[in-house]
């Protein structure tokens, strides 16, 4: 419940804040500030996403992993010789 709880008040902050960049940027009548608002927003809700899918995948969600993954816990050291020999 709190992981969906944080993840949407997340969102709802997210999404005002877009707001009033949008409804700021709206008021000062440029297209060149039109442009650059748009290009930085692309930019950020990207980077955004890329957070999202990250966390999602530091929670558990094993299907959004692509590639191989490295468990740091089941490495083994030099000096300790393997559990199991090799067959």
């Amino acid at each position: 419940f709190w992981k969906v709880a944080g993840g949407l008040l997340i969102l709802l902050i997210c999404c005002i804040n877009m707001y009033f960049v949008v409804a700021y940027v709206m008021s000062l009548h440029n297209l060149g500030l039109y442009i650059g608002a748009a290009v930085l927003s692309v930019i950020y809700l990207s980077f955004v996403a890329y957070l999202t899918w990250l966390c999602l995948v530091a929670l558990g969600a094993s299907f959004l992993a692509c590639g191989s993954t490295v468990s740091v816990t089941r490495t083994l050291h030099a000096e300790q010789p393997p559990c199991h020999p090799p067959k």
